[in-house]
């Protein structure tokens, strides 16, 4: 009975200190008594063995997951990012074309009726021959014929057409130096005498053009403009062909010949007119 007793007693004490710290436990703002302190200390040191090591786990696992979503969106960024270029590259090209083709709707808006132009794609051009001459999409079924001068967007002088196919064509630049069938030309000084000579290109100075006049003068200077001078059966009279860049002088201040920096664009060119014109007439 005494050990039964004994029993009983701890059962009770047990319930009134787990009743206790239940209510207790359900109070705020206090300091904890001796039955809290014994439960709330023996969870926190069970769950402390559990919590930190998954704690940590987890984090290493979420780390994981970052790193790769990270990857994700970097290689998502660079995708985008070699697409912008390729966009913007795109833009940049079109850009360039809608000014070639504004520069050629304004020429020819502006250019003589009796001039016949048909505009005409650049479609082939070697770097071994790249200052000498250059393909067009057009031929003789646009009406292309042998020795038609050809010109850039904005009516400077590109060359003339030496080979033509069905439907595509060879033009020989005016910076070609193989050939070295000039232009007659003239410069625009400003008095009634403006002088005559032969434009070629250039062998010293590649891109350039050297003018050779046909009698010893002092009337050029540097920056006048050069045009055809129309005694030709090629080339309308007063295309544009360039400006003087430099003078070679000769006895007394005379000038000899010039060098002459193509008013065309040779290097950019996209699009072309070639020039059919009736004997006499003037190209501005």
């Amino acid at each position: 009975m005494f050990s039964g007793r004994r029993l009983f007693a701890l059962l009770v004490s047990v319930v009134l200190l787990i009743l206790l710290a239940g209510v207790t436990l359900g109070n705020a703002g206090r300091i904890a008594n001796w039955p809290e302190q014994i439960v709330m200390n023996t969870e926190s040191t069970v769950s402390g063995w559990i919590y930190q090591p998954v704690s940590k786990m987890a984090s290493f696992f979420a780390g994981i997951r970052t790193l790769r979503q990270v990857y994700r969106q970097n290689a998502l960024l660079k995708q985008e990012l070699q697409n912008y270029e390729s966009l913007r590259a795109q833009l940049s090209d079109k850009e360039v074309q809608i000014a070639q083709l504004q520069n050629m709707l304004g020429y020819k808006n502006s250019a003589p009726s009796d001039l016949k132009l048909l505009p005409a794609a650049v479609t082939g051009r070697a770097p071994s021959t790249w200052n000498s001459e250059l393909t067009i999409g057009e031929g003789t079924s646009a009406g292309v014929r042998p020795n038609m001068a050809v010109v850039a967007p904005d009516g400077s002088l590109v060359g003339r057409v030496a080979v033509v196919a069905s439907n595509s064509a060879k033009v020989v630049l005016i910076t070609d130096t193989r050939l070295g069938d000039g232009v007659s030309a003239l410069v625009q000084n400003g008095s009634t005498h403006e002088p005559f000579g032969i434009v070629v290109g250039s062998v010293r100075l590649a891109g350039k053009l050297q003018m050779s006049f046909w009698a010893p003068l002092i009337q050029v200077q540097v920056g006048q403009e050069v045009v055809t001078s129309g005694l030709s059966d090629i080339y309308p009279k007063g295309i544009v062909i360039g400006s003087i860049q430099a003078v070679q002088d000769g006895p007394q201040g005379s000038v000899t010949s010039a060098i002459v920096t193509p008013a065309a664009n040779l290097n950019y060119l996209q699009n072309v007119f070639v020039v059919e014109s009736k004997p006499g007439v003037t190209a501005k």
